[in-house]
């Protein structure tokens, strides 16, 4: 049996937000409910003018409808991704086809106000934004982008909303507003036949109705709301409901037989199937026994070529043990809030517990906060953009919950939700949309200030290996805490980045993703946003390369700190994470491995080591890119002196790279092999100015390039502050010659405020023998000592300190050790204090907390402390009370400690 029985038997209108029997309840809600009250006077007054005017003038409204008015199409013909002519004559206008798939277009969509009646014959009149003084002028469909269908949409939006106040107020003005809307649109596709693809058109199974793509046939909507509210009226006056149940029929089928099965596309087309669904009646209404049982189940039980059953694929798709879907962050948001709308609408149907029948949704929307950075905003790796949560997953869940008396699972929410509302990046009062006013709850559940927050549903490292992600954060403040992301290539809507970076701090995002160009098909997307250059990645040989949108390229995630899903202790001070993959184009290895480390409670760094070499040994340049925010780059020498650096005509095509690398422009280059540090600028106009402080280290064979990258359209208005927006991104390009595997780009990142200053006073290397680099960073609170080597085989010994591993970190203050920590090894030692494994690598964090040390273990370790005198440390396991004895010998006390965390008191 499916998850809809079908056993229903609801012949009544309206039911898809509400049923006549509820009206009562409804009336009471508006009159006690301020919220309600407010959501249905928006409703009301932004459609009420249009309303009146249609009285006296019936023809306005409906002549701003986009149909072939003049030549009554009955079968239109598209010719790759355009529109290109007609054919036929119908009786009535019939519905006018969009004039491209693509959104760019040099014009603009006009304002109702600005349509002009009755467009068809001469094409549209439209104003062209590319030319000076923007002038009016008549255009071929073909060159508008995809404006026709929301100009179609706004119109019928407006018929819905007359639709309801019809219901609601019984005032026939508003049926007769909306009937007339509905009646032309419907029965002018009635006698227009589906699009028809000239020659060779690859992406024709994609086609709706209206539109290039069946997920943009979003009228659907609103003319299953419009028509549910209006259903008496219609049948009073003798509307052909056969006719219109057909029209409704044919979208229903399109949206099932095209489209796309296995990703985003399959959940917002069910979500438009079940609107129509809702709209028909039960299937032994109709001859051919399709009704509202018939499409339900198709959408849900059934699989078909382009439409997979949600009883499968959303199950199937989210990550069971992370919950996030395999796509950039938001389009799996939107995906959960159109799964959303399905499980709402069918349980608003039927009072069946929708929800349970596809669990992991419970799992998913809460998950969806393990994007987020300190700043409330989400990654934007791939296609994504730094935007909110979306509030109205959260909305409808806590609906749910709360329909269901599930109060600790609404109240996790809610508290997310309210710190949306605290964040000033959602306002309930503000979104008063006809779906709110039905499905959400009408007050949100008291809860304290001090649980405003998303703390609870967000961990320090979550990674998500079904899109090549993972995040680490290291502090929660907004201003004060440091994160970072490394990004591979899987999944949908994923970009050709090899490995890439972004990195938060001191509140903004230092060094962001770019999102997509102007569409997904234009030349800058194809040739730079979704490309290598605009990424904070390695680039080999100025041709790495792969697929698109729909990649296969995932790192190897080889080990981090913390685990997946779990937290930093108290006293950790270092987080980190090392992965590695292969980049096709050139068949090289790369591995990178990010970390932060943190000095204070305002400030930390982050420790950046990228290697990269072919496997055939024909490496002729590796260039590393990091691209920030503000308004530009200082480059000096370790000692401070300003590198002369001159224009250059390299990193272009016509040097031999890839086309991304046209978009560099102001191009400055110097030949320098020694160590150097750079100074990002970013200077704010309401807050204290922000400098991200770079330190590399120099290797024989090293240019420098400072060039000015395009803007970053995944920084979106309320992501940073404004002054930022649409500023080119001052971008840092060093170039290796030849291999970057022994000679790796070795950066260490510290975003510091003006009125605080940087908490580094200087960095320094060691120890560069074969795969493995030293770093050395003197800040205000102590010296840190990082170790790294790519393969972990070399025994490395540096003054008094001792390391085999891929990654360690040994700090003191004036040589009194502060902490050791062995972030994958066999041994990590400095003077006589040390941790060591003999059953392969592990992990192990040692930190001073108080008048003792904390310490982390995720393997049997053997531990050395010094002693002075003759009473030895107390080593307790808090979780239990267990404590571990050990020898002292010589003044080291040596205990074998077992995979755990414990307390050490000296």
């Amino acid at each position: 049996m499916g998850i809809f029985s079908g056993c229903s038997k609801k012949d009544s209108h309206p039911r898809i937000y509400i049923t006549d029997g509820q009206k009562s309840a409804f009336a009471g809600k508006l009159q006690t409910v301020d919220r309600a009250k407010r959501s249905y006077e928006k409703i009301k007054s932004a459609v009420d003018p249009y309303v009146d005017r249609h009285q006296t003038d019936p023809e306005w409204i409906v002549s701003r409808m986009q149909m072939y008015w003049d030549a009554h199409y009955e079968r239109v013909y598209v010719k790759g991704n355009r529109f290109s002519h007609g054919t036929g004559r119908a009786p009535v206008p019939t519905v006018k086809f969009a004039g491209n798939r693509d959104g760019a277009t040099d014009y603009a969509m006009p304002s109702l106000e600005d349509t002009q009646p009755y467009m068809d014959e001469k094409g549209m009149y439209l104003q062209n934004m590319k030319k000076e003084g923007h002038p009016w002028e008549w255009v071929h469909p073909s060159k508008t982008g995809r404006m026709i269908g929301p100009m179609n949409e706004r119109i019928m939006a407006m018929a819905a909303s007359a639709a309801f106040l019809y219901w609601y107020t019984g005032e026939e003005k508003y049926a007769r507003f909306a009937s007339d809307i509905f009646l032309t649109y419907v029965t002018g596709m009635h006698h227009r036949r589906e699009p028809f693809a000239l020659e060779d058109y690859g992406n024709s199974h994609l086609m709706g109705l209206a539109t290039f793509e069946v997920i943009l046939d979003g009228i659907i909507v609103h003319m299953a709301v419009c028509y549910d509210f209006i259903h008496d009226y219609l049948k009073r006056n003798h509307a052909d409901l056969d006719m219109i149940a057909s029209v409704f029929k044919r979208f229903a089928e399109q949206e099932i037989m095209y489209g796309v099965p296995d990703n985003n596309w399959n959940i917002f087309q069910a979500r438009f199937v079940t609107y129509l669904a809702l709209a028909l009646e039960d299937n032994s209404h109709y001859r051919d026994g399709r009704g509202k049982q018939y499409y339900l189940d198709e959408i849900l039980n059934h699989t078909t070529i382009r439409q997979f059953a949600l009883k499968e694929m959303v199950g199937e798709t989210f990550d069971p043990e992370t919950g996030l879907w395999p796509e950039s962050a938001t389009y799996s948001m939107s995906v959960c809030k159109d799964m959303l709308d399905v499980i709402c609408l069918i349980d608003n149907a039927e009072n069946n517990r929708m929800l349970d029948a596809f669990p992991v949704i419970k799992k998913a929307v809460p998950a969806t906060a393990e994007y987020l950075f300190p700043n409330g905003r989400v990654t934007a790796f791939g296609d994504a953009k730094y935007v909110p949560l979306y509030p109205q997953s959260l909305e409808m869940l806590i609906a749910l919950y709360r329909k269901y008396g599930e109060t600790d699972s609404e109240k996790e929410l809610t508290q997310a939700l309210a710190g949306l509302i605290a964040d000033r990046a959602y306002n309930r009062d503000e979104n008063r949309d006809m779906f709110s006013l039905f499905f959400y709850v009408d007050q949100l559940m008291d809860i304290s200030p001090a649980e405003i927050t998303y703390d609870h549903l967000i961990r320090d490292t979550y990674y998500a290996p079904n899109v090549s992600w993972l995040i680490q954060r290291n502090g929660r403040d907004r201003q004060d805490g440091m994160a970072f992301t490394l990004t591979g290539a899987y999944g949908n809507h994923a970009h050709a980045n090899g490995i890439s970076l972004e990195m938060y701090g001191k509140g903004l995002m230092t060094a962001p993703e770019s999102s997509f160009g102007i569409t997904y098909g234009t030349r800058d997307n194809q040739e730079y946003y979704a490309r290598f250059p605009a990424h904070n990645t390695v680039i080999v040989d100025g041709k790495s390369d792969y697929g698109m949108m729909r990649s296969n390229y995932p790192y190897r995630l080889l080990s981090c700190y913390p685990a997946h899903a779990e937290n930093l202790l108290p006293a950790d001070k270092v987080n980190f994470a090392h992965v590695a993959y292969t980049e096709p184009e050139t068949d090289a290895r790369q591995n990178r491995l990010t970390s932060i480390i943190r000095t204070g409670e305002k400030s930390a760094y982050v420790v950046d080591i990228f290697r990269s070499a072919r496997n055939d040994g024909r490496d002729i340049k590796h260039e590393y890119l990091y691209h920030s925010i503000g308004q530009g780059i200082d480059l000096m020498s370790a000692a401070g002196q300003k590198l002369s650096l001159s224009p250059t005509k390299e990193l272009s095509s016509e040097a031999g790279d890839m086309n991304g690398y046209n978009y560099f422009e102001d191009k400055k280059a110097a030949a320098y092999d020694r160590d150097f540090t750079a100074r990002f600028r970013i200077d704010l106009q309401q807050q204290d100015d922000v400098t991200v402080k770079m330190w590399m280290k120099g290797y024989p064979g090293r240019t420098v390039f400072d060039v000015m990258s395009p803007k970053s359209n995944a920084l979106v208005k309320g992501s940073v502050p404004d002054e930022l927006l649409n500023l080119p991104l001052p971008t840092l390009i060093v170039r290796q010659k030849g291999e970057a595997w022994n000679r790796p780009f070795v950066a260490v990142y510290h975003p510091y405020a003006s009125v605080e200053g940087s908490s580094i006073t200087s960095v320094g290397y060691f120890g560069n023998t074969g795969d493995f680099v030293g770093i050395t960073v003197q800040s205000a609170s102590r010296t840190d000592y990082i170790f790294n080597s790519a393969s972990g085989e070399p025994d490395i010994a540096h003054r008094d300190m001792r390391f085999k591993g891929t990654y360690a970190v040994a700090s003191d203050i004036n040589g009194t050790p502060e902490g050791l920590f062995l972030g994958n090894g066999r041994f990590l030692a400095k003077g006589k204090w040390s941790v060591a494994s003999e059953n392969g690598d592990v992990q192990a964090s040692l930190n001073r907390n108080g008048d003792g040390f904390d310490l982390m273990a995720s393997g049997d370790i053997t531990l050395t402390i010094p002693v002075a005198g003759t009473r030895p440390p107390e080593l307790s396991e808090p979780a239990s009370g267990k404590k571990l004895q050990g020898a002292l010998a010589d003044g080291v006390y040596t205990v074998q400690v077992p995979a755990g965390k414990y307390r050490i008191q000296l």
